[in-house]
């Protein structure tokens, strides 16, 4: 990752962070790679307060709601939580972290 790609995360998530959901925000996802109904992430703000900025979480089974400005709004199936993915790893970027 680029020192430009870490510099523009925060802004991401910023940015991200302004947009109205209309519900309250558990975490911001970033790096999100989808592993069947949950998401592997890198997590910020999260709201528990329990993990630091930049850890890496697996969701709860988890359906999309809304995209707005780019973001994806997710909700768990117990509907208890609501993510926003601010970022998808693309495919390319997994392919090459795969040992051949």
């Amino acid at each position: 990752m680029s020192a430009c790609e870490l510099m523009d995360r925060p802004a991401a998530i910023a940015r991200a962070s302004a947009v109205e959901w209309g519900v309250i925000v558990d975490a911001y996802l970033t790096d999100a790679a989808r592993v069947g109904d949950r998401y592997a992430a890198l997590v910020y703000h999260d709201l528990s307060g329990v993990i630091p900025d930049g850890m890496t979480i697996v969701t709860p089974p988890i359906r999309p709601i809304v995209e707005r400005d780019g973001y994806l709004l997710v909700r768990s199936l117990d509907e208890g939580d609501h993510y926003v993915i601010v970022s998808i790893l693309s495919e390319s970027h997994v392919r090459s972290a795969t040992p051949r």
